[in-house]
């Protein structure tokens, strides 16, 4: 057996919000119940628009928490200010280490190339940090933009210049990382996002009218729209579905009156706290229509309860949805997603089965213990 004392982790991320947000929370969550490691606790730096219930979330689980402050930037420049103001990284770590009674820690940090802003993370006697560095997606291409291009590569390349271990929640978005940030595929280890089993699983059979629906942010490039187009042209054919939309965003105001204006056969839930147990079981399947996206939560969560996914194929989205086996694969049109929905309305059985296998397949590669167990190797190259 060996002598080594066990590694604690610390999750830390500049403003994480929605899918990060989840990601991080749930999977230190998730840690922590292992009993695999000394402590694990999260740190943000966020300005005052982060949500007051992410905090709340965190303080409840009486995991050690972390916060630091800075002001309301845009994009790139919020990060750049890390390097004016960055978070206090030594009496973050010497407390947690301290606490957690171990010299060894894993910084997992969650703003993908972003990161790199970060480092190197000052030294501490006596305490051996390790930096593992998590993309979640690469969905800036800054075509035209040149500037931004050489700031965000630089920030990239601080990555593999001090030794973080870096991950990606999908395959697809390691040959971006490569060809937009110079990062070379091989220097990641793939391991996607994952979610504890749950008892619930959606009804056995397809409801009449079958309900489609949108849950996540509810921003365009997400593509919530494009499900309400493709309902309003199946419902004028006289091809009955129902719309059930939920998530936050920017787009709020506009899913609320489109939803009203159509409240015969749409509904519009706004914030949902756990939509996996309060929303999922409510669809037959789920509609995904983004423009860009790295492994979205969304779909695994759909995978189990056993709800199958019709989406656009960006990013790790394949990973997941096996088209014409889990769910259905189709392009960016409203046109697209009736047409694919008319077709399952008319095949009820395969729609079942499509929901089976996407049960069995998260039970395959998807449970949160799985997860877990992978990150454990890459954080044990992290501190050797």
């Amino acid at each position: 057996m060996s002598n080594e004392p066990k590694t604690a982790v610390l999750h830390v991320a500049c403003h994480p919000v929605t899918g990060p947000w989840s990601v991080m929370r749930d999977l230190a969550r998730a840690q922590a119940e292992s009993g695999r490691y000394s402590s694990v606790g999260i740190g943000v730096i966020v300005d005052p628009s982060w949500p007051a219930d992410y905090r709340d979330e965190i303080r409840k689980t009486g995991m050690p928490f972390y916060e630091s402050s800075c002001p309301a930037l845009f994009g790139t420049a919020a990060f750049l200010y890390q390097r004016l103001r960055p978070p206090p990284w030594k009496a973050w770590l010497s407390h947690f280490a301290e606490q957690a009674g171990t010299a060894r820690v894993v910084v997992h940090l969650h703003n993908a190339w972003l990161s790199g802003v970060f480092l190197p993370l000052p030294s501490i006697e006596g305490i051996r940090v390790g930096v593992v560095a998590t993309f979640h997606g690469v969905n800036e291409h800054f075509k035209g933009k040149p500037v931004r291009k050489a700031i965000h590569r630089w920030m990239a390349g601080r990555l593999l210049k001090y030794g973080a271990k870096l991950t990606s929640v999908d395959g697809a978005n390691t040959a971006l990382a490569e060809r937009i940030l110079g990062i070379p595929r091989s220097a990641f280890a793939v391991v996607p996002n994952g979610v504890h089993p749950v008892s619930i699983v959606k009804s056995e059979r397809p409801r009449c009218p079958l309900v489609i629906g949108h849950v996540g942010s509810m921003i365009p490039q997400k593509g919530w729209q494009l499900v309400a187009q493709a309902a309003e042209l199946l419902n004028r054919d006289a091809i009955h579905v129902r719309v059930v939309l939920a998530g936050r965003g920017s787009d709020d105001a506009e899913a609320g009156n489109w939803a009203a204006a159509h409240s015969g056969w749409a509904e519009y839930l706004g914030f949902m706290e756990k939509p996996r147990e309060r929303v999922m079981p409510q669809l037959d399947v789920l509609c995904l229509m983004s423009q860009w996206e790295g492994f979205p939560m969304a779909i695994v969560e759909a995978m189990s309860v056993g709800l199958p996914t019709i989406a656009t194929d960006v990013g790790g989205v394949s990973e997941a949805v096996r088209d014409g086996e889990t769910g259905l694969l189709i392009p960016r049109t409203a046109e697209a997603l009736a047409e694919a929905v008319s077709a399952l309305i008319h095949d009820r059985v395969r729609l079942t089965q499509m929901g089976e296998r996407a049960l069995a397949r998260f039970g395959e590669k998807f449970t949160m213990n799985r997860i877990v167990e992978r990150y454990a190797k890459v954080y044990d190259g992290a501190v050797s």
